[in-house]
């Protein structure tokens, strides 16, 4: 057997409070010092059932109730530890590292090891070789949360919600957070490193093996470094090529949100958007109208601009149509606030910054009644070169395309160019709708649970728990809303 040395990189990444039927037992290690992160004893009110007095202990309490969900979903004869810490992490007024988690080491030629020369991460390992391969550590997973998220130039006007109901508001829920960044420890990574191809381990790792380059009809494990780092940035030909998570997929994704150039011909098509957690939602008829620009009028802050960061300065041109604004200056919210009361049926945010994956918008505002959507950089230049001889656009899902999927429904893995580090190719694609819990961008209506998460985890070696369901049996009409990249939260990701 040979074992991984600790990994220096952390992956980043409505129940009642009733006890969980667990069929694997996961510990919470608390790793913090007197007075601090799990010990703290600031008073708290108990929230959302979580009994605990002290920030300390609900802390604690939300921790090892995440830990409950995933020890009734998988299946072990061996206790799972998780060396757990809340402790000041990165962050500034507008952006924080929330947190991370992944496995404290990772194992080969173990006793029942499916594979040769594979990497498995530790906790995967002692299930499949019933005993604990690391019974000296603290932890299988290890796991570090930002302690000063919330207070002063630090993600100022956010909070955590350590309620166990997931009735979070506009805070950030820990629960579901720790189920995403559980899942890397258990598994829902790979040890390759998507900027270089290069395996960190020398061999490859189990999760490697189910990667799939449609376009080469590769998996990775087959390639070379360089294959790998090339493979790395082709958005939308990366999958996952295994049958727990294909089979799932028809009764878990829905229809994929669509903005449709249907003028002028040059330019018409599909193009692939980013959704809000705010505004209207989606749906097959969609919403059409002409696209038109924004703009601000010039104020003493400065001249016009087209970031609707202010109220229009021709509301009467942007009223009956579909707004095209600017990504940057301030929040989303407020950009749609702005050009709904103008009059506008619907807007489209680009990005102004490169990328091959539309992002999610974050905000919470009730008063938004219109769909709001985002495309990239180089469809809102394209878009916005063609305003002047008049541009024809609709809003929509379209339901022949499973929104995450390839047309074999194999689920897209992330793969943008350029490599976001930390989240390519360890996550799903953020094209999935609804929203899952192991995309690289979570979402504030996230339900305290796994979808498609479980079928990987399977596909690698972990059993399911008996009895546990599969994921539902029809997809969620709701809106596919993300929020925040994973690890890190940004108010307006300018």
């Amino acid at each position: 057997m040979r074992s991984l040395r600790a990994v220096s990189l952390l992956w980043l990444g409505a129940l009642a409070a009733a006890p969980l039927a667990a069929t694997v037992r996961i510990t919470i290690v608390n790793a913090n010092e007197a007075g601090v992160g799990f010990n703290d004893a600031t008073p708290a009110t108990p929230v959302g059932g979580n009994p605990g007095t002290t920030v300390g202990q609900q802390r604690l309490n939300a921790f090892q109730r995440a830990a409950d969900l995933w020890g009734a979903l998988i299946d072990s004869d061996v206790e799972i530890r998780i060396k757990a810490s809340f402790e000041p992490l990165d962050c500034d007024a507008t952006t924080a590292t929330l947190g991370a988690a992944g496995p404290a080491t990772s194992v080969q030629g173990f006793t029942n090891a499916p594979l040769a020369r594979t990497w498995y991460v530790v906790a995967l390992a002692n299930r499949i070789a019933g005993r604990d391969l690391a019974p000296t550590a603290p932890g299988h997973i290890v796991a570090r949360f930002n302690s000063n998220v919330g207070t002063a130039g630090c993600l100022e006007g956010s909070s955590w919600y350590y309620g166990l109901d997931n009735q979070h508001g506009d805070a950030l829920d820990l629960v579901s957070v720790l189920l995403h960044e559980f899942g890397h420890g258990l598994g829902f990574l790979t040890l390759t490193d998507p900027e270089t191809g290069e395996e960190f381990l020398h061999d490859p790792d189990v999760f490697e093996t189910h990667i799939l380059d449609t376009s080469t009809g590769t998996h990775w494990n087959a390639m070379t470094a360089a294959d790998r780092k090339a493979s790395a940035i082709r958005t939308g030909a990366v999958v996952w090529d295994s049958p727990s998570v294909t089979a799932a997929v028809p009764n878990t994704l829905s229809g994929r949100p669509t903005l449709t150039v249907t003028e002028p011909a040059a330019i018409a098509g599909d193009l692939p958007v980013g959704t809000a957690d705010f505004g209207a939602a989606l749906t097959v008829a969609g919403v059409s109208g002409d696209l038109v620009a924004a703009t601000d009028a010039a104020d003493a802050a400065g001249p016009a601009t087209t970031d609707a960061c202010s109220a229009l300065d021709d509301a009467a041109a942007v009223a009956g149509k579909v707004a095209l604004v600017d990504r940057g200056t301030c929040f989303f919210t407020v950009k749609a606030h702005n050009v709904q009361a103008a009059g506008a049926i619907g807007m489209v945010l680009a990005n102004n910054v490169p990328d091959t994956s539309a992002l999610g918008m974050t905000g919470d505002d009730d008063s938004i009644t219109i769909p709001v959507v985002s495309v990239t950089q180089a469809s809102g230049a394209t878009l916005r070169a063609n305003l002047a001889g008049g541009v024809a656009v609709r809003l929509r899902v379209d339901p022949n395309h499973l929104s995450g999927a390839d047309s074999a429904n194999r689920m897209l893995l992330f793969a943008p160019n350029p490599v976001q580090t930390g989240s390519s190719t360890s996550h799903w694609d953020s094209s999935a709708y609804p929203h899952l819990l192991m995309q690289p961008n979570n979402s504030s209506d996230l339900p305290h649970t796994v979808d498609l998460t479980l079928p990987l985890l399977q596909d690698i070696g972990w059993e399911a728990a008996p009895g546990t369901e599969p994921p539902p049996g029809s997809p969620r009409d709701a809106v596919h809303r993300v929020v925040r990249p994973d690890s890190t939260r940004d108010v307006e990701r300018p």
